[in-house]
């Protein structure tokens, strides 16, 4: 384990004339994150769907087949990147095709060209229906070089188990790329990112949208957020559990030193420990009651 200097944006959804504008843009926050020291920088989910905004207004399926058009430059660009610059990249979510549905899938990029990826678990109401996608089925938990890691994508992350399975199974980072569009959603993501960084004993990460398009897109044409690194609320940590956040709705990254050896300082010598404190044996007995 070792410490490290996480940047985690608020994407600003800008009007955009081209593509090349679009992948320019992501190059200038990757190329700016790299020369600041950051050794993983984080995009929101549907990042990708900001490229709709250079085409006609689509219905949600025909915006799945047109975005599901640039996966492979997706995948090309941010492979790259990661090489070029040296850092880790996860590069949002992105809207492809797999097995004949499409999915909301985030991935992760390495310098050395490894890939992790993550399909959303839980979705919507609108996205399962109006869009339609298909949930992913799978809990991907990883070995980085700076210890093991989990995706939850927004709404995800508003169910305790998903958090809680990964840090049984050894993730001390949940990285959190959401797209909330009104504050309603937006803390309801917050709270959850910072409840289950005091559950679990965890670093959590989250990244959003932010701006307003002029033309109105039905799939993403505003975003509301708050971007931030948050902590257990308790030592060696801050006692509101924020170690950094951005200025709302503005487009910007935020960077934060992130020690993991105060993780393990926090469920030694911490006042409460809620991850060893645990009690399965307890809630599943409760929850058989249930079903009696």
């Amino acid at each position: 384990m070792k410490k490290i200097t996480i940047a985690t944006t608020q994407y600003g959804l800008t009007d955009i004339l081209t593509e090349e504008q679009f992948w320019t843009g992501l190059s200038v926050k990757i190329q700016d994150a790299a020369e600041n020291g950051a050794a993983l920088i984080v995009f929101p989910e549907y990042l990708t769907t900001h490229l709709l905004s250079i085409v006609p207004t689509m219905m949600h399926d025909e915006a799945c087949h047109h975005l599901d058009l640039y996966t492979a430059k997706y995948l090309r660009f941010f492979e790259l990147q990661s090489k070029e610059w040296n850092i880790a990249i996860l590069g949002g979510s992105h809207i492809c095709r797999e097995a004949g549905e499409f999915v909301n899938k985030a991935f992760l990029f390495f310098p050395d060209g490894r890939m992790e990826t993550q399909s959303k678990l839980h979705l919507t109401p609108e996205e399962h229906i109006r869009w339609p996608l298909t949930a992913g089925e799978e809990l991907n938990v990883f070995d980085t070089e700076w210890g093991r890691a989990a995706i939850l994508t927004c709404y995800d992350i508003e169910f305790p188990e998903l958090a809680r399975a990964a840090a049984v199974r050894g993730a001390e980072l949940i990285l959190c790329p959401s797209y909330t569009d009104t504050s309603y959603g937006y803390h309801r993501v917050r709270h959850c990112c910072q409840a289950r960084a005091i559950e679990n004993q965890v670093f959590v990460v989250m990244s959003g949208l932010v701006g307003t398009l002029t033309e109105d897109r039905p799939q993403v044409d505003q975003g509301y957020c708050q971007a931030g690194v948050f902590t257990p609320c308790d030592v060696p940590f801050f006692e509101d559990g924020i170690m950094q956040v951005g200025e709302l709705n503005r487009n910007m990254t935020i960077f934060a030193e992130v020690d993991f050896r105060m993780l393990r300082e926090n469920r030694q010598r911490g006042a409460v420990a809620p991850f060893y404190d645990r009690r399965p044996a307890l809630y599943e007995e409760e929850f058989r009651k249930t079903s009696k």
